[in-house]
């Protein structure tokens, strides 16, 4: 009887540092893989904000990388899919695979195409940020800030904040990445060109934070409200300050990429670890590059 090999698509989970975070089931996939995407849309590993960080990864792989931008997920992944037909084919996630639901509905095409799919799990920010001491099963719903505009001030995220900070409940706040994003005028044309880079800071999700609160005025959170926000977690600068809103938003946290928690109601262990990251008179930006 003649043996049937199946191909297979492997999405595979980076985490959130550098290159050699990859677990190392991770890498046996990679090394074993005839072609190498990595999607860059969703978020970016802290090197890979460098113009070397494709080249490094290159190095550990020993293979080259294809760079899998927003239009080629959303627009030609039954190309990927294809190949994952013929030969094994992996598809790399910073952080975990299903931490955006984009890569969920890569798994649903592919099972669709008949596609078999091996997935690679690694640390996500969904986890990571329990570094801060709030405990994981003590968090609601999580939430995406996206950049406003002159035209565009979508506010749907309060109701989510609203209902966690009823429930006593943290709040995870995702805060907006713009890559390869065409400009409205590009599209306008017909023929694209794309606005540069944009990675919101902690500063401005607070800015629009407190400006829909004032919208919508119910008392969800104020600018006493107490917060943590993160910087490059999982590097090895990264920063994590613990304050009310009004103190954090004097806070230079520095490169990219930031998320926010709005805190809940606490229990006693989870405000002995905050204290450790609270901005104090002393150190007004206090750095957390560790577990106290």
């Amino acid at each position: 009887m003649e043996l049937i090999i199946y191909e297979m698509l492997y999405i595979i989970g980076l985490g959130l540092g550098d290159e050699r975070d990859i677990t190392l089931k991770g890498l046996d996939a990679v090394k074993k893989c005839e072609k190498v995407y990595i999607e860059a849309y969703t978020s970016l590993l802290s090197f890979g904000l460098s113009t070397d960080g494709l080249s490094t990864l290159e190095k550990l792989y020993g293979k080259p990388i294809i760079l899998a931008d927003r239009e080629m997920v959303e627009e030609k992944v039954d190309n990927i899919l294809s190949e994952a037909r013929g030969s094994d084919v992996a598809f790399l996630v910073v952080g975990d695979p299903f931490g955006a639901t984009t890569h969920t509905d890569l798994v649903v095409r592919a099972k669709t195409m008949r596609v078999d799919v091996n997935v690679v799990h690694n640390a996500s920010v969904m986890n990571a940020i329990g570094i801060c001491g709030l405990q994981l099963y003590r968090y609601g719903e999580t939430v995406s800030i996206p950049f406003f505009t002159e035209i565009w001030r979508p506010d749907s995220f309060y109701e989510k904040i609203e209902r966690n900070r009823n429930l006593g409940l943290h709040t995870l706040c995702l805060l907006d990445i713009r890559v390869k994003e065409p400009t409205l005028e590009s599209l306008c044309r017909g023929r694209k060109q794309y606005e540069p880079p944009r990675f919101m800071t902690i500063n401005t999700a607070i800015d629009q934070l407190l400006e829909v609160e004032q919208k919508h005025g119910k008392s969800a959170y104020d600018e006493d409200t107490n917060c943590v926000g993160f910087a490059r977690l999982g590097s090895e600068d990264q920063m994590i300050v613990a304050g009310t809103m009004r103190q954090l938003r004097t806070v230079n946290f520095g490169e990219p990429l930031h998320c926010l928690v709005i805190v809940g109601k606490t229990h006693p262990v989870e405000d002995e670890m905050l204290e450790f990251y609270k901005i104090t008179t002393e150190n007004p930006e206090q750095k957390g590059n560790g577990i106290p």
